[in-house]
C-alpha cells in the first residue's frame, strides 16, 4: 500500500511538470516541447561514471534542454532492473521472476504521455540466467503497450559485461536479435565498448567489470543523438 501511494505521488509530480510545460508553450511560444522517458537499470540510473553528470541520460537531458528548455527526459532507472521490472503494472511474472514496479515500469512511462520512451537494459537479464526467449517475449508485450498509445520506443542493445561464457554469449544474442527485430529504433551500445568475447574493453571499465566509465557513457550519448531521436519525434 505504502509504495502504491509513493508511486502515485510521483506520478502526480512528473505528470503536473509535464502539463505545466506544455501550457508554458501554449501561451505563446510555439513549437510543443518534446517529452521521452527513459526506462532501464543502472546504467541508465547513472552508475559507472565518476561524475553524475556524465551519466548518458543526464547527458541527453542537457542536450534537449539546450534545444528547447521546455524539452523533458524523465529518468525512470533503477539499479539491478531487468526485463520483467518493466512489463505491465497487471503483470504476472512466472516463478522466480521479479514482478513489474508499478513506479518505473512501462504503464508508468506510459502515464507520463511521452513522445517517445527509451529502455536501456545492459545486461541484468543475462546475469540472472533468463534466457533469450523469454527477453525477447518481454519487450514484445512491452513494445505492442506502447504500440497501443502510438507511443515511439527505441530500444539499446546489450552492453557488453565480464560475466561467463554463457552469459556474454546470452548478451551477444540479445544483442542481435535486438538489431534484427527494431531496426533504426534499435540503438547501438555494444560495439567499440567491447572485446572480441563480449566483455568490455578495459579503456570504457569503470573497475567493476559490470558498468561504464565517463568516456564510454560519453559515447552512449553520443550515439542516442545520432539517432536523431528528437527530429524524427517532432516530424510525426
Amino acid at each position: 500500500m505504502i509504495r502504491r501511494c509513493v508511486c502515485f505521488v510521483l506520478f502526480v509530480f512528473l505528470a503536473a511538470s509535464v502539463t505545466c510545460r506544455i501550457k508554458k508553450v501554449d501561451m505563446g511560444r510555439g513549437q510543443e516541447p518534446v517529452t521521452i522517458v527513459v526506462l532501464g537499470s543502472s546504467t541508465a540510473a547513472g552508475t559507472g561514471p565518476r561524475e553524475i553528470a556524465n551519466a548518458w541520460v543526464n547527458r541527453y537531458l542537457a542536450y534537449a534542454e539546450s534545444l528547447d528548455a521546455d524539452n523533458r527526459v524523465i529518468n525512470l532507472a533503477k539499479g539491478g532492473y531487468t526485463t520483467y521490472h518493466l512489463m505491465p503494472r497487471n503483470h504476472v511474472a512466472p516463478q522466480e521472476r521479479p514482478q513489474p514496479d508499478p513506479c518505473r515500469c512501462i504503464t508508468m512511462a506510459l502515464h507520463l504521455d511521452p513522445d517517445a520512451i527509451i529502455i536501456n537494459l545492459p545486461s541484468n537479464d543475462a546475469s540472472y540466467g533468463y534466457s533469450v526467449e523469454e527477453q525477447l517475449a518481454n519487450y514484445d508485450s512491452l513494445l505492442a503497450l506502447a504500440g497501443r498509445r502510438d507511443t515511439p520506443v527505441w530500444i539499446t542493445t546489450t552492453q557488453p559485461r565480464n560475466l561467463t561464457v554463457q552469459g556474454r554469449a546470452n548478451l551477444m544474442a540479445v544483442r542481435d536479435s535486438t538489431y534484427a527485430r527494431f531496426g533504426d529504433r534499435a540503438i547501438d551500445f555494444w560495439n567499440g565498448l567491447a572485446v572480441e568475447n563480449g566483455s568490455i574493453d578495459p579503456a570504457f571499465d569503470s573497475g567493476d567489470g559490470v558498468h561504464l566509465n565517463d568516456q564510454a557513457h560519453r559515447i552512449l550519448f553520443q550515439r542516442v543523438v545520432e539517432t536523431g531521436l528528437l527530429e524524427k519525434i517532432r516530424s510525426r
